[in-house]
């Protein structure tokens, strides 16, 4: 049952990444998905996946949008880091404290 519960909250937890990366890319571009506007500033070009360590754990093949230009960058975590702030913070001061080896 515990289990069960920790999987509906990642992927719930995976639902509003998505939605903000979404929000991030509208944005980014100044437009949404196939609106048209005269600021617009690209174009999207799909998703990537990828495995993001959070403390709700790990969200598997979470998708990240991508415009066609490459310049799109989330504010929810950097490019090549698999984990969130909030958890490499925490595993950080864990391996640094005192008694933790």
């Amino acid at each position: 049952m515990k289990l069960d519960v920790e999987a509906r909250v990642r992927e719930g937890v995976k639902a509003v990444l998505e939605e903000v990366l979404e929000e991030e890319m509208t944005h980014h571009l100044e437009a949404g998905y196939r609106e048209l506007t005269p600021t617009r500033r690209g174009e999207r070009n799909g998703h990537y996946q990828r495995n993001l360590l959070t403390s709700a754990g790990k969200i598997e093949r979470l998708e990240v949008p991508r415009d066609r230009e490459g310049e799109f960058v989330t504010e929810l975590f950097e490019r090549h880091k698999r984990m969130t702030g909030d958890v490499e913070e925490a595993t950080s001061s864990r391996c640094t404290s005192p008694g933790s080896r």
